[in-house]
């Protein structure tokens, strides 16, 4: 299958039942250039961080990938305007966890690490033994406050890795361009046809309107 009919595909179930008005609000104001943007929550290392992992999740390819709707910018807002003050902590505390990591692993800032680095480090955390899988679920599932050590690093590192996936996918699908050219979309339907072919109905792909 390729990648334009697997985002048909996928499900829009990433956190939230609908896009609210505040959160519509958000998506819209979302116009700058990756080169340019300037983070307000995040800080210009952690915005560079969060660039490089949403272009990784999503890339372009012959579909528009995270970068080119604004992803970043926009996950930036959500934190900055919408989001509570733990679910802020939490990505704040997990963003400097990574930034430390991809310093001690290449022994440079986070902000000069080059697409193939971060991939690499990527890899360490998601290229990983069923086992291991397992331990990771187990430590998330922990009270955070009654860790430390290593188990703390892992719990930090990934929390801040899947709220950056979830963020980056439920940016991307809620966002203009893939709401109206990947997924179905249709402003103004028609009358109600309860038995046509699967083919006329969107071929079963999620509708975005």
């Amino acid at each position: 299958m390729d990648r334009r009919a697997a985002l048909k595909n996928m499900s829009l179930t990433l956190g939230y039942a609908v896009a609210t008005p505040t959160i519509l609000s958000v998506l819209q104001s979302c116009t700058s250039d990756a080169a340019t943007w300037t983070p307000v929550f995040f800080t210009k290392t952690e915005g560079y961080i969060i660039t490089q992992l949403a272009d990784i999740i999503l890339p372009k390819t012959d579909t528009a990938g995270a970068l080119d709707v604004f992803v970043p910018e926009f996950m930036d807002k959500m934190f900055d305007e919408i989001l509570g003050d733990n679910e802020k902590v939490a990505m704040k505390e997990g963003a400097s966890t990574f930034a430390t990591e991809f310093n001690s692993v290449f022994g440079k800032d986070a902000s000069e690490g080059t697409k193939g680095e971060y991939e690499t480090i990527l890899a360490t955390y998601f290229d990983i033994s069923d086992d291991k899988q397992k331990e990771v679920f187990r430590v998330l599932r922990e009270d955070k406050s009654k860790l430390s050590g290593t188990k703390l690093n892992t719990y930090l590192i990934y929390s801040f890795l899947t709220q950056t996936r979830r963020f980056t996918l439920y940016g991307y699908y809620t966002s203009e361009h893939v709401g109206e050219n990947i997924l179905n979309y249709d402003p103004i339907p028609g009358r109600y046809d309860a038995c046509i072919p699967l083919e006329e109905a969107g071929n079963g792909n999620a509708w975005s309107l």
